[in-house]
């Protein structure tokens, strides 16, 4: 599935306060890595229209970035399990 990256980049840099652009390129290739990495994970999404999902890909990229990527699938392992059910249920982002 082709995502769109810019969509995600702005919302990475709103939730981190993040207003320069020099980083914007690389920043987009790890969400790009952290998308395949979740929708791997939890099934193909549109993260525009699935928050669980574009939430996961964003704390993703952020780990990544912070070289803490072990730490991850820890932290967020009840959260990936929801959205993958969520997914599979047909559910939206309130789990209905």
């Amino acid at each position: 599935m082709e995502i769109d990256l810019d969509v995600l980049l702005n919302s990475y840099k709103d939730r981190f306060r993040i207003t320069h652009s020099s980083e914007d390129e690389s920043i987009k290739e790890l969400l790009n890595d952290s998308y395949k990495d979740i929708a791997d994970k939890i099934g193909d999404f549109e993260p525009d229209k699935f928050s669980q999902g574009k939430d996961l890909v964003i704390e993703r990229t952020r780990y990544v970035k912070n070289e803490s990527l072990e730490f991850f699938y820890d932290n967020f392992q009840q959260m990936i399990f929801d959205a993958s059910l969520s997914l599979m249920t047909g559910g939206d982002d309130d789990g209905n």
